[in-house]
């Protein structure tokens, strides 16, 4: 028997699993596609064993126990973020929270019967994305991470010793902890999803309506963090020389009109002086988790190379 049956069967009385979508990361659990209650739902399951297997993971007591408090994180998001959410940045639907010891079951709306699609790597899909991302931020600015991660995303530098480590001796290691200083010094944080990839989100084709998932790493940080994680998601090195600037300014557009719809308007001008400044800094602190993680990752390109030396232009006296 699966170890969630026994949990969701404490609120369920009519249970039929259908389908097993995915297994999750490493062993940690399972998503399944079910009818509880004659309700289509999808249930996303958790448990993380003592020995996380993964070919570049170290199997330190550190790598695991962050991957425990990921999970609880996204149990939090869920049971007290969630639900406040606008409708411009909506989450996937959380029926039930469930938790017994370490074991976790999060029982979801099935997005596909609500006429979401998981998103695809198209323009009108990326600008979609884009702007939940704005009135995501907007939403969040200056909203304290209680219960979420202090500092959001999963790379960052104080979660990913290991990953330094590795890493050859370079400037860019030599950098590293001036980089992460540098956004979180940045005086204007808002709420990041921390793990805001393609693969995250779904979207309705006929209204262009987005929904996100996936909260395990969300937390403070500063927005063009996510747009440079999303952007790199899903387009390549000549997408990203092309139209990365387009949809910043995108983003930009509806951040600011999302600030002004919840009452942040007299922080617009200066916020967006600081992450337009920052860009540039986001993709060199993701380079310089790659270069420790996977330095021949595809991701690795001339366009995150460039904004590192961009940084070193512009942050030179604070990396000195």
């Amino acid at each position: 028997m699966s170890f969630y049956l026994p949990l969701i069967s404490l609120h369920y009385k009519n249970i039929k699993i259908t389908e097993t979508i995915t297994s999750l990361w490493s062993g940690c659990g399972e998503i399944v596609r079910c009818r509880l209650d004659e309700k289509a739902c999808v249930i996303k399951a958790i448990s993380v064993p003592d020995h996380i297997n993964h070919p570049r993971i170290s199997q330190t007591e550190f790598a695991i126990n962050r991957k425990h408090r990921s999970y609880d994180v996204e149990y939090n998001w869920y049971l007290h973020y969630a639900p406040q959410l606008p409708s411009q940045s909506r989450a996937l639907s959380c029926f039930k929270a469930i938790k017994h010891d370490s074991q976790k079951v999060l029982v979801f709306a099935d997005f596909a019967v609500e006429g979401f699609t998981c998103a695809q790597a198209i323009d009108a899909h990326i600008a979609a994305i884009v702007k939940w991302l704005g009135y995501f931020h907007a939403f969040h600015f200056q909203v304290n991470p209680d219960g979420l991660w202090q500092q959001g995303n999963y790379w960052h530098l104080a979660t990913r010793p290991d990953e330094y480590e590795n890493m050859h001796e370079s400037t860019l290691k030599q950098h590293a902890d001036k980089i992460d200083k540098i956004l979180r010094n940045c005086p204007y944080q808002t709420l990041i999803h921390g793990d805001a990839k393609l693969a995250n989100f779904a979207v309705n084709n006929s209204t262009m309506d987005v929904l996100g998932y996936d909260f395990q790493y969300t937390g403070g940080g500063v927005g063009v963090v996510d747009v440079m994680y999303f952007l790199g998601s899903c387009l390549n090195e000549q997408q990203l020389e092309d139209t990365a600037d387009d949809y910043l300014a995108s983003y930009f557009r509806h951040f600011s009109g999302a600030m002004q719809q919840f009452g942040h308007s007299e922080y617009t001008a200066v916020v967006l002086n600081a992450w337009q400044t920052l860009w540039p800094v986001a993709w060199a602190d993701f380079y310089r988790f790659l270069m420790g993680w996977s330095p021949e990752h595809v991701k690795v390109n001339a366009y995150m190379r460039k904004q590192y030396q961009i940084t070193k232009i512009n942050f030179g006296s604070k990396l000195a």
